[in-house]
């Protein structure tokens, strides 16, 4: 399954197979995914969704919140039920959820509700 989100101008895409997510920007034609452990992370963001990681080391407080999402995203029973999480997620931190494709059909624009 492929999600598309949108930042002011940037075009963000996850795709998530057996339960493992991978992120690209989308620029033109060339798009390269990459594992969810080469993301950069905000420690401050973290720790302000996990508070029992203050104090240790950002190292180690990004690694923990990695480990966690993808604990999270293990749990997750069907593709829906992910899908629900990342835009419901993503959306905190200014992402608009733009489009989605699951594998053999075609990629659907969803349109914003006013």
């Amino acid at each position: 399954m492929m999600l598309g989100f949108r930042k002011g101008t940037d075009l963000v895409a996850i795709k998530v197979m057996n339960k493992q997510l991978f992120f690209t920007k989308w620029q033109g034609g060339l798009i390269k995914y990459s594992p969810i452990d080469n993301l950069r992370l905000n420690p401050a963001g973290i720790v302000r969704e996990f508070p029992d990681l203050k104090g240790k080391p950002i190292e180690e407080i990004k690694r923990i919140a990695l480990q966690r999402l993808k604990n999270h995203i293990k749990k997750k029973k069907t593709k829906r039920e992910i899908m629900d999480y990342l835009v419901k997620d993503l959306k905190k931190h200014g992402y608009t959820f733009v489009s989605y494709q699951f594998p053999g059909h075609r990629m659907v624009r969803v349109k914003e509700k006013k």
